[in-house]
């Protein structure tokens, strides 16, 4: 298959889906309702290689909800977001659009205990943002990676 075939499909199939859930080695998979990203093979356009770590963060059990912004743009649009949930309650995860409030793009729930890894193709630049929130009290970690290839996620 020529590469502008292969550009043309992997832009196909990233515009009809937002986001896919990976769980860590030794869950299972869960997988969200469309919209959603999708696991693909790396950049085909040739651009050069940028990566960065826009924020982690560290739940101390003071919250019960917490949110983070993450500008994706055309050229950067990978994003991996790693998520441990070290409270006794269920941790949700949300990304929303715009705002806090905003459009869902996806939801993923981590049980008390649990870790999970988000990543993809974000199908369009913008702003978006993680939302945690818990039953109980926040206690764990999340951290983001944006990059313009598959491969520097680090998966």
């Amino acid at each position: 298959m020529n590469k502008a075939i292969k550009r043309i499909f992997a832009t196909s199939i990233s515009v009809a889906s937002i986001f896919s859930v990976a769980s860590s080695a030794f869950a299972k998979e869960v997988s969200l309702t469309p919209p959603m990203l999708i696991k693909q093979p790396g950049n085909e356009t040739g651009a050069p290689f940028a990566s960065d770590k826009p924020w982690s963060i560290n739940f101390d059990g003071s919250r019960t909800s917490d949110s983070k912004m993450l500008v994706m743009s055309d050229d950067i649009p990978w994003l991996k977001l790693q998520m441990k949930n070290s409270g006794t309650t269920k941790m949700i995860v949300t990304i929303t659009q715009h705002s806090p409030q905003g459009k869902v793009w996806g939801i993923l729930t981590i049980a008390p205990g649990e870790s999970d890894n988000l990543w993809g193709n974000m199908p369009f630049a913008g702003t978006f943002y993680v939302n945690f929130t818990s039953t109980g009290t926040l206690k764990g970690a999340s951290s983001t990676r944006i990059a313009s290839t598959y491969e520097e996620l680090g998966l």
